[in-house]
Formats: structure tokens, sequence, C-alpha cells
């Protein structure tokens, strides 16, 4: 990845909201549609309104130039007919940005009263500041709706029929706020490259935070229409190698998209192809979806960031199941899915793992996601039969020293010359096996003797030379090496370090476990799951 360069620089240049707009609504800049919602709510597109009223940066944007069809694109509550156009600007970072405000300044009349969805916004004159309008459906005469912020003349109009016209004061902070919101200039970097590592690089250089997509739906969202649809279990894995977490074993994603189907995944699978042989002539585009989510749900719930961190792959196989029958589950039943993950991560069964997998599959609900979760919880223990016990050698294929990588993960490890968090997907995905770093070429072969940090090689010189001279104690301890263990390291004691170190981890690994498992605690579904199973019932 290093080695690859942009042959044209990015064209470099400043927009104003109201042309940004007119961009979208007229198809020259096209915001792609992903797979599931974006992540902005009410609270984040109010904030960036008002950002922009009183002059803050809100970031820059990210395009690239490419031929765009005709076709009619959903944006928030709007529909816009789009021409064909050779030179489209495809928004690789700042969709967000974009939608929020061409569903808020140019959504189709009448605007809501009530707070449909996130991008009914208003101007409250009065105060000066952006709001969301009330449940009850008052807003009060002195809000202005934000789409009449857009035009000036059509402000102008608006004012004129205004009850407030004759308020110069309320007059002056509309006209301000229309001027402010339409002439605000946004930065944006207009690349040309296919390249889609290129792309990548450079969406993760300039995405490191807040509530972004993932570079995933971005991909898929850029890329998707331009490829058919994964029709071999090699294409799938491909599909799914682009998410940036690892390129899964094919004989997995065939059990996967099985279980899609709701078929026995203890079976021969051979049996499965000979008796359902749609299953890798459909199969593999049908799961795609719901493999995505499982990886985003793995990546941002379980804190699971690449498959070679996975223990267990029995997981990847039931989710698939779970997530083609559900594909945006509420917010109550993920807590209850990340807890299953992990309890059945941790050894704790009710059941066999083959029996899991089976039921796991086979009898959750298809009509009640609620049941299903709680069908799923049913094949695991709400509480440990043991605690974590570090294995004394390290294999990287292993469960037990997968979990003591999350625990290692889970410390949240820095840079020894930037001092900054490491991107453990990131550095799993240039490396592979060789990011989980020997300390010592020789000698201990404890998952202590392992140490998650960019680079080739034993990182052993690279700590002696951290060390040697004024370092930060964080970073150290963000490694599992405490005061203890460094001094033993500075000694040369090479077996007192990875023994501190080895509880270090150990400790670790089973507060995540406790975390993420979360033992003893109730299990029900949401009150809203019960109250709608109630009524059924009635």
């Amino acid at each position: 990845m290093d080695d690859k360069y942009l042959d044209n620089r990015p064209k470099a240049e400043t927009t104003t909201v109201e042309d940004l707009v007119d961009a979208v609504n007229n198809g020259e800049i096209r915001i792609p549609s992903f797979q599931r919602r974006l992540a902005w709510d009410a609270e984040d597109v109010l904030a960036l309104f008002d950002s922009i009223y009183k002059g803050y940066p809100v970031g820059s944007l990210l395009m690239q130039e490419a031929l765009a069809k005709a076709e009619r694109l959903n944006i928030g509550p709007l529909y816009i007919e789009a021409p064909e156009v050779t030179a489209a600007r495809w928004v690789v970072d700042g969709q967000q940005r974009l939608v929020s405000l061409t569903a808020g300044l140019s959504r189709p009349g009448p605007i809501p009263q009530t707070p449909d969805d996130p991008y009914v916004v208003y101007f409250d004159a009065r105060n000066r500041a952006f709001r969301t309008p009330p449940n009850n459906g008052k807003v009060p005469s002195t809000w202005i709706p934000a789409t009449k912020l857009l035009d000036g003349a059509e402000l102008s109009e608006w004012i004129f029929e205004w009850e407030h016209q004759d308020e110069r004061e309320l007059r002056t902070a509309a006209f301000e706020a229309g001027k402010r919101i339409r002439q605000y200039r946004i930065p944006q970097y207009i690349v040309t490259t296919d390249d889609k590592d290129v792309l990548r690089e450079i969406f993760y250089r300039i995405n490191k935070s807040g509530k972004s997509l993932e570079w995933t739906e971005v991909h898929d969202a850029l890329y998707g229409h331009k490829r058919e649809a994964p029709s071999t279990l090699e294409e799938l894995a491909d599909d799914l190698a682009v998410l940036g977490m690892g390129r899964p074993r094919e004989r997995t994603l065939l059990s996967c998209v099985v279980a899609y189907e709701g078929l026995d995944v203890t079976q021969n699978l051979g049996t499965h192809t000979q008796k359902h042989a749609s299953i890798l002539q459909e199969g593999a585009a049908e799961a795609l979806p719901a493999l995505r989510r499982v990886f985003s749900f793995l990546r941002e719930h379980a804190s699971i960031p690449h498959l070679r961190l996975l223990p267990r792959s029995t997981p990847l196989i039931v989710l698939t199941r779970f997530f083609g029958l559900y594909p945006d589950p509420e917010p109550r039943n993920v807590t209850l899915l990340v807890r299953w993950v992990w309890r059945f991560l941790a050894g704790a069964l009710d059941v066999s793992e083959p029996t899991l997998k089976r039921r796991g599959v086979m009898n959750i609900e298809t009509d009640n996601e609620s049941a299903a979760v709680q069908t799923l919880l049913a094949l695991v223990c709400n509480q440990p039969e043991s605690g974590y016990t570090l294995p004394e050698s390290f294999d990287a294929r292993s469960a037990a020293s997968r979990l003591a990588l999350l625990g290692m993960k889970h410390l949240q490890p820095h840079d020894l010359q930037q001092e900054e968090q490491i991107d453990i997907a990131e550095c799993i995905r240039k490396n592979g096996r060789k990011a989980f770093r020997k300390i010592w070429a020789q000698g201990a072969s404890s998952p202590a003797n392992r140490i998650l940090l960019p680079g080739t090689g034993p990182a052993f010189r690279e700590l002696d030379a951290f060390m040697e001279e004024t370092y930060s104690f964080t970073v150290l301890e963000s490694h599992g090496i405490g005061e203890e263990a460094a001094r033993a390291f500075q000694k040369g004691d090479r077996n007192v370090f990875i023994q501190h170190r080895e509880k270090t981890i150990e400790e670790a690994t089973r507060t995540l476990i406790k975390r993420f498992a979360a033992w003893g605690r109730n299990d029900r579904p949401s009150i809203q799951a019960l109250l709608t199973h109630q009524h059924a019932a009635v």
C-alpha cells in the first residue's frame, strides 16, 4: 500500500452550500445509497447547521470523479431524477454532511411540524438557533423552516407574508441566517483514480473519528453497481475481504450460505449441495448483505475488528442466519447478541458446539426478532464456568491465543513513536499474522512474548530504545507492560518480564470477557418487545 500513489493530484476547491445542494439536486454530485441507515441523528444535523451558521469549520469533502448513469436517487425525504453525467462527483467522505444539508434545505413541502426524520430543521429567529420541531407539532411562529433559507428570493417572499415581518430584529436574524448558510464555503478534494486501495487509504487517513461511515459502506456504494453479484464462494470471499476485516475461508463461507438458508450446518456440506443446487448458484449473492451486517456487528458492537482475532467461526455462521432474517435489529437485541457472542467465545455453553450451531440456525424464530435472540441466549450460560486462563504457548490459530490478542487490543495499544492509538485492524490488514510480533526472537513461546505493534521482526530493540529515552508509562501500559515488567525488561530479566506481562494480559482478557459477556445480567427483551408480545397474545 505504501508504494501506491495518485497519478494526478486531487483538485482542491471550495464551494458554497447553495451550489453544493444545487449540484446534488441536479445529479452532478452523487451521494451513494447505502445498505444501512446513515449514522446521524437530529442532534448531529442541528450541530452541522449551527457550525455553519457560526462560521465554524465543518471539514472537507472527498469526491471521486466518475461516470454516473441516469437514475432515480433517494436522499432522505427527497427523490431526484438524475440524468447521466460523464464526470459526476461521487462522494467518498462527507455523505452525512451533504445528505443533511440537501435534505434539510431542499426537502419538498409542506415541511413537517413534528420530528418525522432527522432532517426536519427550523431556524429560531428569536434565539438565533437551529431547532428540531417539538413532538406535539406546536412550532412557534418565530421559527422559520430551514428550506426557506436556501434561496434569497424565496426567503424574501416568505418573510413578506410572515406575521412577524414588522419586527426588525427577527427579520434581520432571518436574512442573516439565510446569507450565512447559503454563502458558507466547504472545501472539497476531487480525485480521478479508480484504484480502490488508494481511495481506501485516503478515506482512512481523513476519517479517523466521529460517527463516520465505514469504508465498507462507501466501497459498496461506489463500486457495487460496477460488479455483478458474487456467484462463487471465491467471489463472495473477495467481496467480503474489501471490508477490511480479512478474507474469510471459503469453507466457512459455505457454512454461512447454508446457515442463511436455514439448513442444518452440521450435516455434510456435500449433501446440501446435492439436494439444494441453488445454494451455490444463488446463495452467495443472497447471503452477501447478511454477511456484511455480521462483519459490521462484530467490529462495531462486539469489539472484534478482524477475522484473525475471532476465536471461533461459529458466531459468523449463526449470525448470518440471524441477520438474514433481521437485518436491522433493535438496540436492545444488539446488546443481547453481543452477550451471546462473548459467552460463547468464553466457552460458557449449555450444549455442545455442533448442537449450538444446529439449533442456532434451525430453531430461531423467523417472525419474532426478540424471541430469536432469546433462543440463542438459551444455548449459552449466564454465568462463567471458570475464568480465562492464558495459554502456555501462543498459536495464532487457537481460540485461547486469539482471546489473548483481543485482551491486548482491549488495552488500546499505542505506537511507540507517535504515541497514538494503533488501528489494529489496519495493522493486521497490512501484515497478516506478522502483526502479532514477537518481542524476543528466541525463547519464550508465551503470548506475553507477543505484541500488537506496527513494524517487522522482533520488537525488542524498539522497546529497548523507547525505554532508554524519557518515555510514557501510559504507552507501555497500553501494551500490558506495567512498572514491574518495565524494570525487569531494563534489567534484562526476561523471565520476570514475561511473568508480569502474562498476569496483565490474562487480567485484561478476563476484564474484556466480563464486560461484553455481562455475566449475571438480566437478559430480558426490551419493554417494547414485551408489550408487543402481550398485545399480540390478547
